[in-house]
């Protein structure tokens, strides 16, 4: 299974560090609906040709060696995009619906570590920003 993101702005905005602006296919598109029932354009991102799953255990992986979640490349890419005013949903799977909301960076950093450091080892995360 894998992670997603898909993304929304109200203008199309130049992204940094590796990250490029992907047509977010049929599948992602259908879904999200799910996620924004009022229908929007979507996009959804790579960083340096790899999907955000790849960052989002990358950064379990380093946190699990000691390295602080600010350090990661993921926590890079979530300030990027938030902090930029791009509205953001992630989710594992295909469960989309009622995504928890969260209001601010803070909170979507809390939401992303809690998800990374779960207990069980999953790494899964689910939020959407509005």
């Amino acid at each position: 299974m894998n992670e997603y993101i898909i993304c929304k702005s109200d203008i199309m905005i130049e992204l940094g560090n590796g990250i490029s602006v992907i047509e977010p296919g049929e599948f992602l598109s259908e879904l999200s609906f799910k996620v924004w029932p009022e229908g929007t354009e979507v996009w959804t991102i790579e960083i340096n040709g790899r999907s955000i799953d790849y960052y989002l255990t990358e950064a379990q992986y380093e946190i699990g060696k000691g390295i602080v979640f600010e350090k990661t490349k993921f926590y890079e890419i979530i300030t990027q995009l938030i902090g930029n005013g791009v509205k953001v949903a992630m989710w594992y799977d295909t469960y989309c619906e009622e995504l928890p909301i969260c209001n601010g960076l803070s909170e979507v950093y809390s939401t992303c570590y809690s998800g990374i450091t779960d207990g069980s080892g999953m790494c899964e995360v689910y939020f959407r920003t509005d």
